[in-house]
């Protein structure tokens, strides 16, 4: 999972990175909301994270500004601004959810977990052999766990996020390799791999489009 953090508090955006990196997420942490504007690109990160004080533009005029592009990306702010107005405002920017400061770190996880899941368990049947565990990005095949690369585990994860969609190339690479330039030889190689280790293949390849998981296994 990649979360995006806006947070100006240093201590508070430490303890949050060094959190969910415990659990082998990719967290990007900016204390300046232009400067985030400016760099970061919402729509490859799974949840943002926003606190609504913060130099530069505000979290609300960040968000606002994000669901202006139709950016749905799901937001929560953290913040110690308790006022019913600030809570109004944050729901008028288009936020998903609102955490007052300060907070417990588990309380934030299952947050995101409910917004990201969209299950109470995390686990995802994709046939009635294979299940994936969303929130330790594991893959089951029965019982037993089919080893994956770091990279593996997030293409799945992606796939199975749009599950039913057809999630374009280009997201695909982004997600994967950050900012590095790839071409789409790499992504096919990466797919490929990754097929090979499933004895069921329930990625789809849509020519010229993208990827998505079958919601049934194709016939052999």
């Amino acid at each position: 999972m990649k979360l995006l953090l806006l947070e100006d508090d240093p201590i508070i955006a430490e303890q949050i990175r060094e959190y969910f990196e415990l659990f082998e997420h990719r967290i990007d942490c900016y204390s300046d909301g232009m400067e985030l504007i400016e760099e970061a690109d919402p729509s490859r990160y799974d949840i943002l994270l926003l606190d609504i004080n913060t130099p530069g533009l505000s979290g609300l005029e960040v968000l606002r500004s994000f669901r202006e592009l139709s950016i749905e990306t799901p937001a929560i702010f953290i913040t110690a601004m308790s006022d019913l107005e600030y809570l109004k405002a944050a729901y008028r920017s288009g936020c998903n959810d609102y955490l007052r400061k300060p907070f417990d770190l588990e309380e934030l996880e299952l947050r995101i977990e409910h917004l990201v899941r969209g299950t109470a368990s995390g686990q995802v049947p994709i046939s009635p052999r294979y299940r994936f565990d969303m929130k330790n990005e594991r893959l089951y095949e029965g019982e037993k766990e089919v080893p994956l690369s770091r990279r593996e585990r997030q293409l799945l994860h992606l796939l199975l996020k749009e599950r039913g969609n057809i999630v374009p190339t280009e997201r695909i690479k982004s997600y994967l390799w950050d900012e590095q330039e790839v071409c789409d030889n790499t992504l096919r190689t990466a797919v490929r791999k990754l097929r090979n280790k499933l004895e069921e293949n329930f990625i789809s390849n849509v020519r010229g489009e993208g990827y998505r998981i079958l919601l049934s296994p194709p016939e052999p």
